[in-house]
């Protein structure tokens, strides 16, 4: 599988990454956030700015003076499981303003859900500005079929996904599966994507990303950022226990 490679990380090459979510609320607590996942065994700190309520323009600015790991930047809107209820163009408009914070962050997440034409038009914007991108979709009531899934990745990708990631969650042990078969596809045809079976029966699918091809999975630092979530020391541990 072919990697990608961005602020001296490589996608799809080894054990996946590791990346701890960053959920404060106001500039303090980021900053005690920041503090914590200093040190945690990860590779990439996410950045909710769903989560943020205060100044924008202040937590940029503390990520850029204090992260210590490259930063993956995150709207998450509410139809997508976020905090912010936003309308496409409204959040078109927002995530174009983050775009403008040149040096805060080096990868941006997307969201499929604001549609293709709005999807592949901030991917090219993000590329031009050296980012790597993200184009996500969650789906928190169910596993689709395989082949859904499938065609999901791929649509992502051909919108200008550098990695296309995919969230679903299960209600029986066969979505799991569904899940990781559809990863291994994914990532021979595609190369890398991040994808998880959310909740505690999908827990095995943030720590097989080696054998699958999803190369990132995201740990709990303070808190979890979604359900299932592991610690990111056990997360360490157990990716440790598992490399050949």
């Amino acid at each position: 599988m072919r990697a990608f490679q961005i602020a001296g990380l490589s996608f799809g090459a080894g054990a996946p990454k590791i990346c701890v979510p960053l959920t404060a609320g106001d500039l303090p607590a980021l900053e005690q956030e920041l503090a914590a996942a200093d040190s945690l065994p990860a590779e990439l700190w996410e950045w909710r700015a769903d989560a943020f309520a205060g100044d924008w323009t202040l937590a940029l600015a503390l990520l850029r003076d204090k992260a210590s790991r490259p930063v993956l930047c995150t709207l998450r809107t509410k139809e997508q499981g976020g905090g912010q209820a936003l309308s496409p163009q409204a959040y078109e408009e927002r995530l174009t303003g983050l775009l403008g914070a040149e040096g805060t962050f080096q990868l941006i997440d997307i969201e499929l859900a604001c549609g293709e034409e709005r999807s592949q038009r901030l991917a090219g914007l993000a590329k031009s500005r050296g980012l790597g991108v993200v184009i996500s979709h969650h789906d928190f009531a169910a596993t689709p079929d395989k082949a859904v899934m499938r065609a999901l990745l791929r649509k992502m990708k051909s919108l200008g996904a550098d990695l296309p990631k995919l969230a679903v969650m299960p209600t029986c042990p066969a979505d799991v599966l569904a899940l990781l078969e559809v990863t291994m596809e994914a990532a021979e045809e595609l190369g890398p994507v991040i994808t998880m079976s959310m909740g505690s029966l999908g827990r095995v699918s943030r720590v097989c990303g080696e054998l699958t091809g999803s190369c990132l999975t995201f740990a709990a630092g303070l808190q979890a950022s979604a359900p299932g979530q592991i610690g990111a020391q056990a997360l360490r541990n157990m990716l440790d226990s598992l490399a050949p």
